[in-house]
C-alpha cells in the first residue's frame, strides 16, 4: 500500500512489493506448468477443512501455464487468472513506475543542488 508517493509498497513491511512480485514472475515464466501439475495438492482449503476444491484450487498452475503462453491449460486450472494475472502485471508495473519516479525526483534534486553555487558573504572578493 501506498503511504505517499516518495514511499514504496512493502511486503510484510520490510521487503519491496516489486521484488516480490518479480521473483514470482520468474518462477511462473521459468517453472513448467507440467511440473506443477505432477506435483503434490497444496490446497490448505483442502488440507484443512477436506473440502474438494477451494476458489484459489490451481492458481499456481494457471498462472504458470498463462506466462508459459498456455491459455487453454491455464482456464482449465483455475478461472481466476483472468484476474490474477494481470493484476500481478499491473501491480508490478506501477511499482516499477513509482521507483522510476521516486530515482528521477531523487537524481534532480541531487543535481539541483550539486550544482549550486556557494554563496559568497557580502565583502568577500575571494582574496586573502
Amino acid at each position: 500500500m501506498y503511504y505517499g508517493r516518495s514511499e514504496q509498497a512493502l511486503f510484510c513491511g520490510r521487503v519491496p512489493r516489486a521484488v516480490v512480485l518479480l521473483l514470482a514472475l520468474v518462477f511462473f515464466c521459468s517453472v513448467p506448468p507440467e511440473a506443477l501439475a505432477r506435483g503434490p495438492a497444496l490446497c490448505v482449503w483442502d488440507r484443512l477443512l477436506h473440502r474438494a476444491a477451494c476458489p484459489a484450487c490451481g492458481s499456481t498452475r494457471a498462472l504458470a501455464a498463462f506466462f508459459h503462453g498456455h491459455l487453454r491449460d491455464a482456464l482449465a486450472f483455475n478461472h481466476n487468472v483472468l484476474v490474477t494475472a494481470p493484476l500481478l502485471l499491473g501491480l508490478l508495473a506501477a511499482d516499477v513506475f513509482y521507483a522510476v519516479q521516486a530515482l528521477t525526483r531523487t537524481i534532480k534534486a541531487e543535481k539541483k543542488t550539486s550544482t549550486r553555487r556557494p554563496r559568497r558573504l557580502h565583502g568577500d572578493d575571494g582574496q586573502a
